[in-house]
């Protein structure tokens, strides 16, 4: 199975294909990268052309992209091209979480072990604040196997949110500008420091509980999360 994956939810543009070998393991075939989002626009078909060139073959046979939350842009552009995409080619397209594919992505993070072994527990606590502009940031927690819903909040509610849950996170990613309340050696979220073969294998393992036929390019849908984001531009 050949699977593509894209993202131009934040600062850069990622494309990449990765096959199986038959059993569970998934290996990238061919991937870019590049921290132009602002040519996102017109530039990621064309990305998408070279990687399919590179991996040898005509088409995939499902999408795979994270929705968001994320630039609304960027959102728009990932979603509206799976989409395209997947009723042209007549394949499955599948959406996720960005900041949730952000912490399993991160090499850093051992939130990875939810596909390699549920019931196997880490003290690894990570927080992920991806910069939604306007004052706010899209807030997740991950304890180590289970996932918090992503948040829409301000530096001051997400300082109360971890206090009430007396959430002590050991390891603490942003992207954009460092909030201030965040320890000052945090790891601020590149192109560059994404495991894409991690995102990769979660999306397979994703895939294999799931019904395929139920993910058409009709199903998948941009999570803004803010749903008066362009009245408030």
């Amino acid at each position: 199975m050949n699977l593509l994956y894209f993202d131009t939810t934040q600062d850069w543009i990622q494309v990449l294909v990765g096959s199986n070998d038959g059993f569970s393991n998934m290996k990238i075939d061919a991937q870019i990268m590049e921290t132009s989002p602002k040519e996102a626009s017109y530039r990621l078909v064309e990305m998408i052309q070279k990687v399919l060139t590179q991996a040898q073959i005509k088409k995939p046979d499902i999408i795979i992209v994270p929705n968001g939350p994320g630039s609304f842009t960027g959102i728009r552009i990932t979603v509206t091209t799976a989409r395209d995409l997947g009723q042209l080619w007549e394949i499955p397209v599948m959406g996720f979480d960005t900041a949730h594919f952000y912490l399993i992505g991160l090499k850093e993070n051992n939130s990875q072990i939810e596909f390699q072994n549920p019931n196997q527990y880490t003290n690894q606590k990570s927080i992920i604040c991806l910069d939604g502009k306007q004052g706010k940031y899209y807030t997740k927690f991950c304890d180590g196997v289970f996932f918090s819903e992503t948040k829409d909040q301000t530096p001051e509610e997400i300082r109360l949110w971890l206090e009430t849950e007396k959430i002590t996170p050991n390891n603490w990613y942003y992207t954009g500008i460092l909030p201030s309340f965040y320890p000052k050696d945090a790891i601020k979220i590149e192109a560059t420091n994404l495991n894409l073969s991690s995102i990769l294998q979660y999306s397979f393992e994703q895939m294999k509980q799931s019904n395929l036929n139920d993910y058409t390019y009709l199903t998948l849908l941009p999570n803004y999360i803010r749903g008066t984001y362009v009245d408030q531009k």
